[in-house]
């Protein structure tokens, strides 16, 4: 349709429209095109059936034009001419010439729909038609295989070719996975059961095959690749009849088992449970080395006759054991065994994983014959316990004979190693057999025996030591039982710890073995009173010879008595020992506490003599600076020895505070009093050093410690100096000889070998206050251990 076909109208006339009109609509342009203008109303024959809405749209728009046009034909008929009239008739013409020549596009574009609609309509059902077509093909092609496979599958069967057979059995399946949903259809329906019928035919052969081919004891007498191919006709069949084949397998490969290891055999008795295990490797052996090609590997039958030999075995063994209770030794070789067997089996199928979860391994020996043993482990552990009872009553000469043979190098009992070895060794043991309750029982049997060896051997040889006279060997078993409780103590907790971690988590809550570790700590106490008490039994004679002198008759002060310095030899002698045996400085430091504590109730007792049986109340005592003077020397510096050396600066301010003074010498030598090394004492004299320019009334008194007093035979130190015994005992002397013979409470009684009664008072009170004082620094320093752990 060309343009000039539409517009039949002069140009005069067109332009004078569109100036009148004045507008910008596409159909009011010169070079309006219709065709295009259509093309692009109506790009398709489907578009066309929206002809009635664009014909709508027109007429609106030519009534408002023709209304327009009505309006300015009125108003341009009073200014135009004749002319213009004629022009605007014209456009009128045009205009309705437009709208015939729209409806005729109209009526045409509807026969254009109707002619694609009939076009498309016979292609639609060509596509359509082509479409079954192909599927019809389809599965026809796919029946006619599906029929010829089983007509050829029936034909193989019945020749035994088996091998081709789970080849043609397997399409064959995979075929009629297509046929599901045409079940219905007569013919589809007989050739399901053809099929089902085959299958059901080719299991009975199968399984014959495989019947036929090995002889009751399971021997193999029929051919391997005739067994092997029916076991690939086996897998595609299904699992139901690969287990109804690895079923019979195993009870053939196992019948010889059964009929020898009956329970109530000989042979089936627990000390001959390593011939059962043989057994089972002569079956495995065969398997492998005759049977191998028979199965598929993923079958895994040795495995499964593995599971099946540990089934048998562990009800035969429940039996046995339930008929006649086992010793500990053949219960702990045969559980041994077992363990070990356990372990090959689960190390050699390692490598087989489910079929239907990757991640999981297909066999599991652990506890498979083990969990048998379990019941009656208690005869394990009652023989545990006989033999530590055992250990610990042989401990008492076993460490006497060791303490005769010490070259000085001993630091504990040496039946504490022995013992806590033996409980490793024998934790490693039991875990390997168990980790629930029989390691939970041993759990307890350990902390009996640990109860048991302190009361016994510790504490025991602690009473039997004080029965005998006191001997330097007091001091030294002392301080060597001291060191074993807290060896033991620390041990103990080191145990618990190991006992958690190995037994299961359900008894893992109930390891507590607090209790003897206080047992423990109480020991330590009882030993560091044993030894302060032996300490003053030492030297009991000497303060008995004390309250023999003749007080009252002195009138000078000279040299220190006889038996003050007799006191401080045994002090220093036995002090000695204890300090170089005693392994743990805390404790050694209890001595500087108790001395400290003796060293006041001295100086209260000094202090109070003039008063003493004096109907006259209390009395100065003359002299009394010479008291305080000295005896605070001694206190200010048994409180520096107390001094906890951390944190550094600390201990400096102490020192600097108690003793006042600015000589390093003196600073050095209470560090060794302390028990502190040279090469340990660098940190310290350096915080000194800095230390002492801070402060301005400090002395430099290089006499307070003479050097030659401080340190015994390379040990630790272990005495006070000289200058304060001498200090002492001057104060003593100087205070006796105000005394007259009337109110001094040592004069001499009817028996010469009694002690006076004051004496006896104070001594009693001084062992009162040392136990107050030794259970008050236990509990201080368990506290400060557990604050610094926590830190």
């Amino acid at each position: 349709m060309s343009k000039e076909s539409i517009y039949k109208v002069s140009p005069h006339l067109e332009t004078k429209a569109l100036s009148i009109l004045n507008v910008k609509n596409p159909l009011d342009s010169p070079d309006f095109d219709p065709t295009q203008y259509l093309n692009k109303l109506f790009p398709n024959e489907q578009s066309l059936g929206s002809v009635e809405g664009v014909l709508d749209k027109l007429q609106v728009k030519m009534t408002e034009m023709n209304k327009e046009a009505e309006r300015l034909t009125d108003t341009q008929f009073n200014k135009a001419g004749q002319d213009d009239n004629k022009d605007l008739a014209k456009a009128k013409e045009a205009i309705q010439e437009l709208f015939k020549k729209i409806q005729d596009i109209k009526s045409k574009a509807a026969q254009s729909e109707s002619m694609v609609q009939e076009i498309t309509h016979d292609v639609k059902s060509l596509d359509y038609a082509k479409r079954h077509l192909t599927h019809s093909v389809t599965v026809l092609k796919r029946l006619q295989m599906l029929v010829t496979a089983v007509d050829q599958l029936e034909t193989m069967s019945k020749n035994k070719q088996y091998k081709e057979s789970a080849q043609l059995l397997q399409a064959v399946i995979q075929l009629m996975q297509h046929f599901k949903s045409y079940k219905s259809v007569p013919q589809i329906s007989q050739l399901s059961d053809r099929i089902t019928a085959l299958k059901k035919h080719l299991e009975i052969c199968v399984l014959r095959e495989l019947e036929n081919g090995f002889n009751l004891e399971g021997g193999l007498v029929g051919q391997p690749w005739l067994l092997h191919d029916a076991c690939l006709v086996a897998s595609v069949l299904g699992d139901t009849t690969k287990e109804k084949i690895i079923k019979r397998y195993v009870d053939l490969q196992l019948v010889n088992y059964r009929q020898i290891f009956r329970p109530l055999e000989e042979v089936s008795q627990l000390d001959n449970i390593s011939r059962r295990y043989a057994f089972l490797k002569r079956i495995l052996k065969t398997c492998d080395d005759e049977h191998a090609d028979i199965f598929p590997t993923s079958w895994a039958v040795s495995g499964r006759i593995c599971e099946k030999f540990c089934d048998y075995t562990k009800s035969d063994l429940d039996l046995v054991m339930k008929n006649n209770a086992p010793d500990v030794k053949d219960l702990l070789k045969g559980l041994q065994l077992t363990i070990e067997f356990e372990a090959q089996l689960t190390k050699r199928y390692e490598r087989y994983y489910k079929e239907d979860n990757k991640n999981e391994h297909m066999f599991n020996f652990e506890k498979k014959i083990s969990a048998s043993f379990q019941p009656y482990l208690y005869i394990y552990i009652n023989a545990e316990d006989a033999t530590i009872s055992s250990m610990i009553d042989s401990y008492i000469e076993s460490d006497m004979k060791a303490d005769a043979e010490d070259d000085g190098t001993m630091a504990v009992l040496p039946s504490s190693t022995d013992l806590f070895y033996f409980y490793r060794e024998t934790l490693v043991q039991c875990s390997k057999f168990s980790t629930g309750k029989a390691l939970f029982d041993l759990c307890q049997l350990f902390a009996k025996h640990l109860d048991s060896y302190c009361n016994q051997i510790i504490l025991g040889g602690l009473a039997r030591n004080e029965k005998k006279t006191i001997t330097i060997e007091h001091f030294r078993f002392a301080s060597l039982a001291l060191n074993t409780a807290d060896y033991c103590c620390m041990t103990t907790s080191q145990l618990e710890e190991k006992l958690r971690e190995k037994v299961d988590a359900n008894y893992s809550d109930k390891v507590d073995l607090e209790g003897v570790k206080e047992g423990f700590m109480r020991a330590m106490s009882i030993c560091i009173d044993a030894i302060v008490r032996s300490l003053e039994q030492a030297f009991e004679p000497q303060l008995a010879q004390m309250t023999k002198l003749p007080w009252g008759s002195m009138d000078t002060v000279g040299d220190q008595s006889d038996y003050v310095s007799q006191i401080l030899d045994i002090i220093k002698r036995n002090a000695t020992v204890v300090s170089r045996i005693i392994a743990n400085r805390r404790y050694y430091q209890i001595g500087a506490e108790q001395l400290l504590l003796d060293t006041h109730s001295i100086k209260t007792l000094l202090m109070d003599m003039p008063s003493m049986g004096s109907p006259d109340g209390p009395t100065t005592i003359p002299n009394s600076r010479i008291v305080n003077k000295g005896i605070s020397k001694v206190e200010a510096i048994l409180k520096t020895v107390m001094s906890p050396t951390e944190p550094s600066e600390g201990y400096v301010e102490n020192y600097l505070l108690l003793i006042g003074d600015k000589h390093v010498g003196n600073f050095t030598r209470l560090l060794e009093l302390k028990g502190i090394k040279k090469p340990d004492q660098g940190a310290l004299l350096d915080m000194f050093q800095r230390r002492i320019s801070q402060h301005d009334n400090l002395v430099d008194n290089s006499n307070l410690l003479p050097a030659e007093s401080t340190v015994a035979s390379g040990a630790n130190p272990t005495v006070l100096p000289s200058s304060i015994t001498t200090s002492l005992s001057s104060m003593a002397s100087t205070a006796a000889s105000n005394f007259n013979t009337a109110n001094s409470p040592f004069r001499p009684t009817s028996s010469p070998t009694q002690s006076s009664p004051t004496t006896e008072g104070t001594r009693g009170r001084l062992n009162e206050n040392f136990r107050k004082l030794v259970m008050t620094g236990m509990a201080f320093r368990k506290d400060l251990q557990e604050r610094r752990d926590n830190q």
